[in-house]
């Protein structure tokens, strides 16, 4: 009969102890509590595709400079090998904003300065510039694409003029997939421009000016 009250007092511990628990870790780790309530892939795919739309119906002209855009599906981007009028074509495009996203992170992006003299004058005339990976960081920051270096180890970073006066940079805003559910059958590559497509979408604060 002891030994019956004891295992009784030991589950009624478990279950007020447990739940403390991950309470506890929710708070610190800053978590939701839908993270923990797990859900078909093709329920995450749905998920980030909804706020895919979210993103499209922005209506960005989302432009990846040299590489062909990865993401959703319904990911609307396109790709240009130049930066000039001509490559840009800009006047086929009447949208509110214009994203510039150089996609390097594996390195191989190949910069020069008159690429680089382009993508400043992009920026001047309002221009949201993405940069994905680490190589060119110091090189952006010296041109005066970005306002300084991210600390090491940081993949991302969104620049661009805010008002008249001022500028706003995010450093490793889509370097956090904890937005983006979906990481299985991903590469690398596809989970931070996954979580960047996620991030442009719910964060209004990369579209005000």
């Amino acid at each position: 009969m002891r030994g019956k009250r004891v295992r009784t007092g030991v589950i009624i511990a478990l279950l007020v102890l447990v739940p403390a628990i991950v309470v506890t870790i929710m708070y610190v780790q800053g978590m939701d509590k839908s993270a923990l309530i797990p859900f078909s892939r093709n329920a995450q795919v749905d998920y980030v595709e909804q706020y895919t739309d979210k993103l499209n119906a922005r209506n960005a002209d989302i432009i990846f400079y040299k590489k062909d855009p990865i993401g959703p599906s319904n990911f609307k981007a396109r790709r240009v090998n130049a930066l000039n009028d001509l490559g840009l074509k800009l006047d086929q495009y009447n949208n509110p904003y214009h994203v510039l996203v150089l996609n390097d992170l594996d390195g191989g992006l190949n910069l020069t300065v008159s690429e680089i003299q382009a993508i400043i004058r992009l920026y001047d005339s309002g221009f949201r510039i993405i940069y994905l990976g680490t190589a060119k960081m110091s090189m952006l920051a010296e041109y005066g694409v970005i306002s300084s270096v991210p600390k090491a180890g940081t993949k991302s970073v969104i620049s661009f003029k805010k008002g008249t006066n001022g500028s706003f940079k995010a450093d490793g805003f889509a370097d956090d997939p904890i937005s983006m559910p979906i990481s299985d059958g991903l590469t690398d590559e596809e989970v931070i421009i996954y979580t960047m497509v996620m991030e442009l979408a719910q964060k209004d604060i990369y579209w005000t000016n």
